[in-house]
């Protein structure tokens, strides 16, 4: 049983529930990323956690051909990517299923599922973006 905790722990069980779950200050309504306990804008600590739907634009990528410490069980080559959400502006970081190897192109639509990456034994709840 993996226990999650921290400022981000939401994020997390969402994930593994299938949902895209985004903190928000209640006091200012700002978007924040990476989750914080407490608003750096504003500094209130009412955290509203807003699920988004799983879908944005493509702000940067790479394609990774080689093998790095704790990716053995990621087929490579794969495609990793910072995903800008819609109508929020938080950046992500995903893996674009990316079956023809075809360059991804920087603003391009991309839509989000949830998979898994299996990293140091344990499976990672992970967005899988797809392109339109």
């Amino acid at each position: 049983m993996t226990i999650i905790d921290g400022a981000d722990a939401p994020y997390w069980e969402g994930l593994a529930e299938g949902r895209l779950h985004l903190p928000r200050c209640a006091g200012c309504s700002r978007w924040l990323w990476p989750a914080v306990s407490r608003c750096g804008h504003c500094g209130s600590e009412d955290i509203a956690w807003v699920e988004r739907a799983m879908a944005g634009t493509i702000f940067s990528w790479t394609r990774t051909w080689h093998r790095f410490a704790l990716t053995e069980d990621i087929d490579l080559p794969y495609v990793s990517a910072v995903i800008t959400v819609d109508d929020c502006g938080i950046r992500l970081l995903g893996r674009i299923d990316d079956p023809g190897q075809v360059d991804p192109v920087i603003g391009e639509s991309v839509q989000g599922r949830i998979g898994k990456t299996h990293v140091a034994g344990r499976d990672i709840p992970t967005i899988i973006w797809s392109r339109g």
